[in-house]
């Protein structure tokens, strides 16, 4: 195996160790926008509930003020049969017409209330749905998020592994050459520009490369660097096959 082969492989590796340690950052802020949109439409629900469950207090209250204010007009209508004089009459007929006013604006403010009860059943229903709805939705990206940031170490510390496995049989200059310029590429791990016989522009920057370049790159024992970028260039298996011809 030649060595830019050697390198392609290694390369492989970092470019995938590089996506892994991104994926350390990218994966929490997804995790955290899918439980965020989640959260959101909890957080609408809730609010819709808590009226609803108001609406449905007022109208328990209302109603045991209801009982009251029927218990005090019949208390006032038995006071009928025990009245001494007319002036007592006419006090307690008054006291009833008080009541039946009271109880008949008790009844009348419940039915509002109650008018009101259906619509925000409906809403709370509505909102409970699009809960579930947005759960079922997010939760299989959830769990595999959760999944794979629970072994992502594991897959860095596996990987690291396979590419320390390749290193050794590689020349320890041209290794020094390639870990030089990946120091500056963690992000995306990517070191190498691949060269064809018919290859204008670097595949990594685009610079356009010289012929003298071209040939020093096709000639060259060891690896030569892109003149702009730094990348190292290395011989698709097709140019190898040229140059070995």
């Amino acid at each position: 195996m030649s060595f830019e082969n050697k390198l392609l492989e290694i390369e492989t590796l970092d470019i995938k160790i590089a996506q892994l340690e991104n994926s350390k950052l990218e994966y929490p802020l997804k995790l955290a926008e899918l439980k965020e949109v989640i959260g959101q439409k909890e957080k609408s629900r809730d609010l819709t509930k808590s009226n609803l469950e108001k609406l449905e207090k007022d109208i328990s209250s209302a109603n045991i003020d209801l009982e009251t204010h029927n218990n005090e007009l019949a208390r006032s209508h038995e006071r009928l049969t025990s009245v001494k004089n007319n002036k007592e009459f006419d006090a307690v007929q008054k006291e009833i017409r008080t009541r039946k006013t009271v109880v008949a604006e008790t009844k009348q403010s419940i039915a509002k209330l109650k008018e009101k009860l259906p619509q925000l059943q409906e809403e709370f229903k509505a909102a409970q749905e699009e809960v579930d709805g947005v759960i079922a939705q997010n939760s299989p990206q959830i769990e595999e998020l959760t999944s794979k940031i629970a072994s992502i170490d594991d897959d860095i510390a596996a990987t690291t592994s396979e590419k320390n496995a390749l290193c050794p049989k590689v020349d320890e200059d041209l290794l020094k050459m390639y870990d030089a310029v990946l120091l500056g590429r963690k992000r995306s791990g990517k070191v190498l520009a691949h060269i064809s016989a018919d290859s204008k522009k670097c595949s990594y920057c685009g610079q356009v490369i010289s012929p003298n370049l071209l040939k020093k790159i096709f000639s060259s024992a060891v690896l030569v660097a892109c003149e702009n970028c730094g990348s190292l260039f290395v011989l698709t298996e097709n140019a190898q096959n040229q140059k070995t011809s």
